[in-house]
């Protein structure tokens, strides 16, 4: 069984790596790229202290940005991007979008494997038919819990935008994918009144939400400027969602076909998975 379930789950997060990255070349990157040139105007401008600002200080609101695809995939499985100083990030372009392609893949493969061992549970208890249906149904809990969910509480993010620390906030993330999961299992698995666990769980992550620095989403010295990254936060935000509904509803039906590919195979093969 877990020989089969890893090979499934490896080729499973191969193809949507490459689907997820098509997708966001398309809807996502572009958005990025515009607000960068925000950031590296403000980041190289010579006479920025001719203007009342202190440019070696200033820059530190442009640096260090984490776009939580994967977070919120994350979390789409995008990467995040740190901007200034030494740090190394990969050049425009192919290099780009290749590093792009492998963490899409990486995040596809774990996400792949995750979902195809809980449906073989669920299945081997009789509560999951492997039905594209049911497929997608779990792909759309998926994207619920990992995206929407931690999405509430702390939108996707452009460069130069004013954030909570990046350490609060994974930690943040995580448990508020943990909870909702947690709830979604109680409501739709447990009987009687254990069910209604389900609903703190799923209110619990929005009590304890980082708080936001105080003063505007982004600093920048220009109004128009300002208001060119408002707009870009608001597009970037619904392209990070369709971007990770796309692969979160791929995932649940990729996974179900090969389940269920596996459980019609051989004898031999079918007592491996069931094992």
């Amino acid at each position: 069984m877990f020989r089969s379930l890893i090979l499934s789950a490896c080729l499973i997060g191969v193809a949507l790596g490459l689907i997820v990255t098509a997708v966001q070349a398309v809807g996502v990157t572009p958005i990025l790229l515009d607000a960068e040139q925000y950031e590296v105007v403000e980041a190289s401008a010579p006479d920025a202290g001719t203007h009342g600002e202190q440019p070696d200080h200033h820059q530190a609101d442009y640096q260090h940005h984490s776009h939580q695809h994967d977070d919120h995939q994350r979390h789409e499985s995008a990467t995040g991007h740190h901007h200034g100083g030494d740090d190394w990030a990969p050049a425009d372009g192919a290099e780009r979008t290749f590093y792009t392609a492998l963490s899409n893949i990486f995040a596809g493969i774990g996400f792949a494997a995750v979902m195809l061992v809980v449906m073989a549970q669920l299945r081997e208890r009789g509560k999951l038919a492997l039905t594209p249906t049911r497929g997608l149904l779990l792909g759309g809990l998926g994207y619920l819990a990992v995206f929407v969910a931690p999405s509430i509480g702390l939108p996707p993010e452009i460069p130069g935008t004013a954030a909570a620390p990046l350490e609060a906030r994974q930690l943040w993330w995580a448990f508020t994918v943990s909870m909702v999961l947690a709830g979604f299992a109680l409501l739709f698995l447990a009987r009687g009144w254990i069910k209604l666990v389900g609903v703190p769980c799923l209110v619990l992550p929005y009590l304890v939400v980082p708080a936001h620095p105080d003063g505007p989403l982004f600093s920048h010295p220009d109004p128009e400027a300002v208001a060119a990254l408002n707009e870009l936060h608001h597009e970037f935000i619904w392209a990070s969602g369709m971007t990770n509904l796309v692969f979160w509803l791929m995932a649940g039906l990729f996974c179900v076909l090969a389940l269920k590919r596996l459980y019609d195979a051989s004898p031999e093969q079918r007592d491996e998975v069931a094992a």
